[in-house]
């Protein structure tokens, strides 16, 4: 495991202890931030939704002091400790279909079920 030093971020490579960025997701990401490299990709979890939890995507400009930072071949995702417990080992992908392009959590193995538009999603009991 990386360490990344800025205040108390951790830096660790892409892995199934953490969450897995597909090279899509990497490939995106890395576009989005092409001109401006300080961006990180946050993933969320908040209250609400269909199921119960919802997934939410933002771009920061970097971590905060108790963020987790996933990096893979440059690309960065930042999740903070108490998303990090509902979406480890979770797979992050950018997916492009008739409806949307939009980064998506595609597997998650702490779900139990997710709602059919894959957003939100209800916790394994």
């Amino acid at each position: 495991m990386m360490r990344f030093s800025r205040r108390f971020a951790t830096l660790v490579s892409s892995s199934p202890d953490h969450i897995v960025l597909t090279p899509n997701c990497v490939s995106r990401l890395l576009k989005v931030t092409e001109l401006k490299p300080t961006k990180y990709l946050r993933l969320a979890v908040q209250g609400g939704g269909c199921s119960g939890f919802s997934y939410v995507f933002s771009l920061e400009k970097g971590p905060n002091d108790d963020d987790i930072v996933v990096e893979r071949q440059g690309a960065r995702v930042v999740v903070d400790e108490g998303s990090m417990s509902l979406v480890r080992g979770s797979t992050v992908d950018f997916v492009e279909d008739m409806k949307s392009r939009s980064f998506q959590v595609t597997v998650n193995p702490n779900a139990d079920f997710t709602c059919s538009c894959g957003t939100s999603f209800g916790l394994k009991v």
